[in-house]
């Protein structure tokens, strides 16, 4: 019974194994993050059973550290995968020096233009020439941003030479391990909920017991009394099972990542009724701004799913099999 809880709490090499292959293909072009990933998350695996077996023991996370930290840096074995570009940008960072290129001559565009055309910036040009003159001298000269930025990529390039760093030791990142579930923070989530409940129940019972201008502006309407209120209880209850059932297991499984994404869906499917499915209060008021903060949630959830979904991209999956 002791020993199970432990269990949770300590991190398998496998998902260390993963957090270091992780690490080195995102310094790989999208192209080349799948392939390159299951290859050699294949090719740790194996060598890390065979550590173990030349050990005579069962592969720990210990073992599998020491492993990858031999492999080698996840810059230097991305390079093994990937010619690097230009030699004054490092092949990690070319990806975002082009972003912040395209970035910055776009703003400069965007403000420029629009006062030349309308005559708000002083050009040396009559009204029907107004562009060519904007492109010959403010157009032309936000390009002074993408000679600014090589600039500086090649002192920085020479800074490296002449002053090499010395690399610490690949430490994965924190959580690493993505099924582990953070039981206090989980329970604080849980604590929130059941509070949240109470206040919703309070509220409803004042409105009745008690007839005053504050009970009257939070009085629910009897429509979402009768038919959407009894739905947001079981969706109450069904979110707070989850919560419980992952406290107690400490671990996120397959079946609980499906019924949490469904919740989140259905909430979605629930907030949208409640704001366009009639009035949630009689009072215009408490109404109006419950739906505004409901709106507003939806679209916080939104948010959520889809980083979410760009956090699973990260997730290594076997190559699609080319046809033809």
């Amino acid at each position: 019974m002791s020993s199970e809880p432990a269990k949770h709490e300590t991190a398998r090499p496998e998902a260390l194994i993963e957090a270091y292959v992780v690490d080195v293909i995102r310094r790989l072009p999208r192209k080349q993050r799948n392939d390159v990933g299951f290859e050699l998350r294949a090719l740790l695996t194996e060598s890390l059973k065979g550590r173990a077996a030349d050990a005579g023991r069962v592969a720990d996370e210990a073992m599998a550290l020491e492993l990858v930290r031999e492999f080698g840096q996840p810059d230097d074995v991305a390079a093994r995968y990937h010619t690097p570009g230009a030699p004054i940008i490092p092949p990690a960072h070319t990806r975002g020096f082009v972003w912040m290129t395209i970035v910055g001559v776009a703003l400069q565009w965007s403000v420029s233009l629009p006062l030349a055309v309308t005559g708000k910036m002083p050009l040396a040009a009559p009204e029907d020439s107004r562009f060519a003159a904007w492109w010959l001298t403010y157009g032309l000269g936000a390009f002074w941003w993408p000679g600014f930025l090589v600039s500086m990529m090649m002192i920085a390039a020479a800074v490296r030479q002449a002053w090499p760093t010395s690399l610490a030791a690949w430490k994965p990142s924190k959580p690493f391990d993505r099924d582990h579930i953070n039981r206090p923070l989980l329970g604080l989530g849980l604590a929130a909920a059941l509070a949240g409940i109470a206040i919703w129940v309070l509220v409803a019972w004042i409105v009745v017991t008690f007839d005053n201008p504050f009970t009257r502006a939070l009085a629910f309407d009897g429509d979402f009394l009768a038919t959407r209120a009894p739905v947001l209880l079981i969706y109450w209850a069904a979110g707070i099972t989850l919560l419980i059932v992952l406290i107690i297991e400490g671990r996120w499984r397959h079946l609980t990542r499906r019924i949490d994404l469904a919740l989140k869906l259905a909430s979605i499917v629930l907030m949208a009724w409640f704001v366009f499915g009639g009035r949630i209060f009689t009072g215009e008021t408490a109404d109006q701004t419950t739906k505004g903060a409901l709106a507003l949630i939806i679209v916080l959830i939104l948010g959520q799913l889809a980083f979410d979904a760009w956090r699973l991209r990260s997730r290594i999956r076997p190559p699609q099999a080319q046809r033809g």
